[in-house]
This record gives C-alpha cells, sequence and structure tokens, in this order.
C-alpha cells in the first residue's frame, strides 16, 4: 500500500481580551501624589503614622485605568486593599472634591513659585544694573552686600528707571565717600516714595 502523507492545519488560536498590563509606580511619583493629596486618605482620612499609605488608581487598571497623575490618589493601605477594582466615585462626594481641590492647589502653589523665581531673577538684574552706576562711579569691581540689599527694596517699591535715575542723581552730586553717596541715594528714594505713592510697584 502507497503510503500517504497528509498535512495538518493548525488549529486558530483562541483569541481572548487581553488583560491591562499595571506598571510600576516610581517612588517619586507616590510621595508628589501623597503631597498633592496632604498625605491623607482620601476613603476615611488615615493618616501617618496611624496608617500606610499607598497610591491607588481612580478608574482600577483592569477597567483601563493608566498611571497618569490624574487617575492616582491617596489611600491607606486598608482602603487600598479592600477597595479591588470598585471606582472611585462610589467615594462620598466631598473627598472626591477635596481631591479636586488639592489637584488644584498644586497646580496654583507651582505656578506661583514660578511667579515668585520670574520677579526675584527680574529684581536681581535690575538691582545689578543699579548697583553698576555706582560702581563705574567709584572704580570698583564689587558693590557691598548691605548696598545691594537696600537697593532690592527700593526695587520693590519703585519702577527701576526711577531707582536708576535716584542713584545716577548721587553720583554726579555727591562724591565725596562711597558711604555718603550711597546714603544720598536712599535719600532720594525715599523721598520719592513719600512724595510720589502712585509710582509705586
Amino acid at each position: 500500500m502507497p503510503k500517504t502523507y497528509s498535512k495538518s492545519v493548525p488549529s486558530s488560536p483562541v483569541t481572548t481580551a487581553e488583560k491591562p498590563v499595571r506598571k510600576a509606580i516610581s517612588t517619586r511619583t507616590r510621595f508628589e501624589i501623597f503631597k498633592r493629596d496632604g498625605f491623607k486618605c482620601l476613603y476615611c482620612g488615615a493618616t501617618p503614622p496611624n496608617a500606610l499609605l499607598e497610591v491607588e488608581h481612580i478608574i482600577a487598571v483592569a477597567n483601563g485605568g493608566s498611571n497618569d497623575r490624574s487617575n492616582l490618589c491617596t489611600a491607606c493601605q486598608n482602603c487600598n486593599r479592600g477597595k479591588s477594582d470598585k471606582p472611585l466615585t462610589a467615594i462620598p462626594k466631598p473627598l472626591v472634591e477635596v481631591a479636586q481641590e488639592a489637584i488644584e492647589r498644586e497646580a496654583q502653589v507651582v505656578g506661583y513659585a514660578k511667579a515668585l523665581k520670574k520677579i526675584k531673577d527680574r529684581i536681581d538684574s535690575d538691582a545689578w544694573t543699579v548697583a553698576k552706576v555706582f560702581m563705574v562711579r567709584f572704580g570698583r569691581d564689587d558693590f557691598r552686600r548691605d548696598f545691594m540689599q537696600s537697593v532690592i527694596q527700593f526695587l520693590k517699591l519703585l519702577p527701576t528707571p526711577t531707582v536708576v535715575a535716584a542713584m545716577e542723581i548721587a553720583t554726579s552730586k555727591y562724591t565725596s565717600t562711597e558711604y555718603g553717596c550711597f546714603k544720598y541715594f536712599c535719600g532720594v528714594c525715599w523721598k520719592t516714595i513719600k512724595g510720589a505713592p502712585n509710582e509705586r510697584q
């Protein structure tokens, strides 16, 4: 009997919905979430050292939730482990609102810090502009720290051009001593502040 050969046909693979993979949350991200939420469980309000805090997904990973910070919140170990894939919408509304306020507060703190830094950088730069008028007049390559602090304070009260003009007046009219010149400069600034309050920043 002749040999026969059969070609086996592989069966079609059975496809099932792929289960979402939980990605690890870094230590830095965890502590940033803790700080944002005030180191408090958003379920029960527990705080350390009475509770061990964890970062929880608002929409569970099993339900398609991501590691985006808007989907993360602080929960104590007891609440987190008991919640499983129960959505955070089950939390009483006031706590949800607290979480939203915490996110907004964090954004405002960050924005405020950036604004303050921008103002400080601008004042520091302007202060050296004023100082250079003095340094050129007296042939110096440095500027006293106490003088600089005074210049910075005047720049917080007066427009930069006004403070620069005050230093130019002082260096042109009072040239006998550095201290006397700077004292004259301070006098001009104070006189301007008292006599022209509308020029203040």
